[in-house]
């Protein structure tokens, strides 16, 4: 059997930043997973990867020993040199298992990224991508406070409910954790209930695909392919229903921390063919129309409910028309 793109380029990932840019994050490897699945060509692969690394930082071949104990970012080496030595002696599912009940608890960690690049790195038995992305969370680890009550209504319902109760708050542009945070220390946010009663994989993911739909809000697109690695994830999560809780708490915080877009009833966009969404993904260099795109299929196909299509096709008729 030939040896994917993936694997080919494998060795690389970790010569490039987590961050590039003011704190944008590094999408490659995940990237470079969906285009080869959706069938993207040699070429088109190649083509995706020198755009997308033209942006990227480079790590210097030998870095200084960390001094600087405030920069979140100045452990990462240490926590994955450590944590890679772990998934060297257990294994990546006994690690996984010992390491997520406590990440769970901070699941918005870079508004997602974390999680993403982790589904990721497990899907492709990459060790080394393994140890960066569980060492990104723990430094990133974002606890949104207690869970709280539970009630007998939709997912959206309590979205909107929440909303309401904490007014038309807007907070400062910039980092999404510090605007997260913020939502926390809220009144209206801390004695509202959230959470619906009845709660699974099924409802959480098409809550956070209608409200990115109905929203078109950039943050809540990474709820959606939040959804998709957590899934991806399940089966080393103990307790999946507790883990539902804690994703849909930071899909109600990230929601409110980008002032709780307004959710219109939109008209149904066209609902183009797969085989048509997938071929415009793979001649694109958006790495989030693509993992979008990527998660969306795999929902449709696993949950079988079209809001998921209805996304995809919406987000490449966007990108598709002239500016």
């Amino acid at each position: 059997m030939s040896q994917s793109y993936y694997s080919s380029i494998a060795n690389t990932f970790q010569e490039y930043a987590v961050t590039y840019n003011h704190r944008l994050f590094n999408h490659l490897p995940m990237s470079i997973v969906a285009l080869e699945r959706f069938g993207a060509s040699t070429e088109q692969l190649e083509a995706f990867r020198e755009y997308y690394c033209e942006r990227l930082d480079r790590i210097p071949s030998a870095r200084p020993k960390v001094q600087d104990d405030a920069d979140e970012f100045a452990a990462i080496d240490q926590r994955t040199e450590i944590i890679l030595a772990q998934l060297e002696d257990d294994g990546i599912e006994a690690t996984l298992k010992a390491r997520l009940p406590e990440l769970l608890t901070g699941i918005g960690a870079g508004n997602f990224y974390a999680i993403n690049r982790l589904a990721y790195a497990v899907n492709q038995r990459n060790k080394n991508d393994i140890a960066v992305s569980l060492a990104l969370w723990e430094v990133l680890h974002l606890p949104l406070g207690a869970l709280g009550e539970s009630v007998l209504k939709r997912p959206t319902n309590l979205l909107r409910n929440v909303s309401k109760c904490i007014g038309n708050i807007r907070f400062s542009a910039g980092n999404i954790t510090d605007r997260m945070t913020s939502v926390t220390t809220l009144i209206g946010y801390r004695t509202t209930p959230h959470q619906p009663e009845v709660i699974d994989f099924h409802s959480i993911a098409n809550a956070a695909a209608t409200i990115y739909k109905m929203s078109g809000d950039f943050t809540m697109l990474h709820s959606v392919t939040a959804c998709y690695s957590f899934n991806q994830l399940a089966k080393y999560i103990a307790d999946q229903s507790l883990g539902l809780r804690y994703l849909w708490q930071a899909i109600v915080v990230a929601y409110l921390s980008a002032g709780s877009p307004a959710m219109t009833n939109v008209e149904k966009p066209e609902l183009l063919p797969w085989p048509t969404i997938v071929e415009f993904c793979c001649g694109s260099h958006n790495e989030h129309l693509i993992e979008l795109c990527y998660a969306c299929r795999h929902l449709h196909e696993l949950l079988g409910n079209d809001v998921f299509h209805q996304v995809a096709a919406h987000y490449v008729t966007l990108y598709s028309e002239p500016a």
